[in-house]
């Protein structure tokens, strides 16, 4: 993450700081054979709803 600092007495310079920061849960992509991709729902063959790879169709389990 990248953050603005303003100039100051410790850092009179100021500029753009880098920063490590947590990723949120949301922002996490499920990844198989390598390939990351987005997850939708679809009905099953028993009428529930299953989560389905958005790229190549495969359930989720």
């Amino acid at each position: 993450m990248k953050k603005h600092v303003k100039p100051s007495a410790s850092n009179p310079q100021g500029g753009i700081e880098e920063k490590e920061a947590g990723v949120h849960i949301s922002n996490v992509m499920l990844v198989s054979g390598g390939v990351a991709s987005r997850v939708g729902r679809k009905k099953g063959d028993n009428g529930k709803l299953v989560r389905v790879l958005k790229k190549n169709g495969e359930v989720v389990k």
